[in-house]
């Protein structure tokens, strides 16, 4: 799958510098030394055991068994005159066992085989799954963290122009040309700035510990947006071409169906208890040891056969567990197709978000050109005496709006894609490289 992101060659890298940090640069950290990454790694490696584990079941099994033993007693046994003779038994008793078993047949051993491969080939669907999910959310957080620096920034200039509104709303009362309610309105705005100021602090600190929290650092500087930002058209333009890739490649519907097989050999295990088993036995014995009747006995021997066991009454536990087997199938069944369901709506929702998004985007950037013509207007207005403060009042406050929104509504989109390709199962380092090229100058992560 060319989803697959790499894990080798990554682990025991030394951690990259974070003095500056980029997208890419981010997602190399996070596999680097990100600990929620470097568990799904360890964990998709312990999960390729799972074919080696039943293959087992069906090769060789040979065990060895050696034993010493201090004999110490008496024995007593009648003689040819019916008396009893009494006489002291001390001698040790000694020897070795070694057993070759070989399953002929044994469907139970099958069937855990079989599973075995589907176990490994289930972690490999669970690890894509997990390494697509954290691509988006490593994504996720980092444009959380821009966008909260990003705000602090419009919040501080949004509050120093309504602070330059207050001061020139005072002088223009004291010279006589303003009103109190001039003042309390140009305060009033203020004060909404100042704790939306603070509201902004409060997301910053946030968003960095969440970053740090998936990195295991924090960079000095981030990349923020360019100031260009091109929407290309999805390839293929049609939500039906995205449908059918989900319901193809998404890793999530391929574990789903990997939780089915394993299920439906589960089935098969459980109903194996009720056959019978064949297996080849060879064995070797080496005893030595005294008894009553000889002394320095010592036996050699080998055997070679086969051995065959047949259940006839297990107190009705086969069954219960065929029948709980049976139920667990229905389960996985169940868990398919509600995880389909959900796959499908998310795939419909992330590509109406790209639609939409980049319509959003287009519609705020000419927002943006508006609230500050209109916000340029206001100040002239008022000063030709054709608007009122309250005109500059909102038209700052729009102009701060839309710049926020455009912020945001480019942040979503990149987000939108990137889930897209996910929903899909195409999300590699190649789509991290595309979002990564929206980003271009630096700014301090501690505003």
């Amino acid at each position: 799958m060319r989803a697959r992101m790499a894990v080798a060659g990554f682990l025991g890298a030394v951690a990259l510098p974070v003095s500056a940090m980029d997208l890419n640069e981010a997602w190399d950290t996070y596999q680097t030394q990100g600990p929620t990454y470097l568990a799904s790694v360890h964990e998709r490696q312990a999960g390729q055991e799972y074919k080696e584990l039943g293959k087992a079941g069906l090769l060789p099994n040979i065990n060895s068994t050696a034993y010493w033993k201090r004999v110490d007693g008496t024995s007593e046994q009648d003689n040819f005159l019916g008396n009893s003779v009494e006489s002291d038994l001390e001698y040790d008793s000694k020897g070795a066992v070694v057993e070759l078993r070989q399953p002929l047949f044994n469907k139970q051993r099958m069937a855990e085989y079989r599973q075995g491969k589907q176990r490994t080939l289930l972690s490999d669907a669970v690890f894509d799954v997990k390494t697509q999910e954290s691509a988006v959310s490593l994504t996720s957080r980092y444009f959380a963290v821009l966008l909260a620096l990003e705000t602090i920034e419009l919040a501080r200039a949004k509050l120093k122009a309504l602070e330059e509104q207050v001061l020139a709303a005072k002088r223009r009362f004291e010279l006589g040309d303003g009103t109190v309610i001039d003042i309390d309105q140009a305060s009033a705005r203020r004060d909404l700035a100042q704790a939306e100021l603070i509201e902004a602090e409060d997301n910053l600190l946030v968003a960095r510990r969440l970053l740090q929290e998936l990195l295991g650092v924090l960079p000095a500087e981030m990349s923020t947006l360019r100031t260009e930002f091109p929407t290309p058209p999805l390839e293929p333009p049609a939500l039906q071409d995205w449908i059918n890739d989900a319901r193809a490649n998404n890793p999530t519907i391929i574990a789903r169906n990997r939780s089915v097989d394993i299920a439906d050999e589960e089935v098969k295990r459980a109903s194996a208890g009720h056959w019978p088993t064949l297996d080849f036995v060879a064995a070797y014995n080496d005893t030595e040891s005294d008894s009553v009747s000889t002394q320095d006995q010592r036996n050699k021997y080998g055997s070679v056969g086969v051995e065959f066991r047949m259940p006839i009454f297990t107190g009705g536990a086969t069954s219960a567990q065929v029948r709980q087997a049976a139920a667990n199938r229905e389960l996985a069944n169940d868990q398919l197709n509600s995880s389909r369901e959900e796959v499908l709506s998310g795939t419909t929702r992330e590509f109406r978000g790209v639609q939409s998004g980049e319509q959003r985007v287009r519609a705020l950037e000419k927002a943006v050109v508006s609230s500050e013509r209109a916000q340029d207007s206001a100040r002239k207005g008022f000063q030709a005496g054709t608007s009122t403060n309250l005109d500059i009042l909102n038209a700052e406050e729009q102009a701060f709006i839309a710049r926020r929104d455009l912020l945001e509504a480019k942040l979503r989109y990149l987000l939108s894609r990137l889930r897209l390709a996910a929903a899909v199962g195409t999300l590699g380092q190649d789509d991290i490289q595309r979002a990564n090229e929206y980003l271009g100058p630096s700014i301090p992560l501690q505003p």
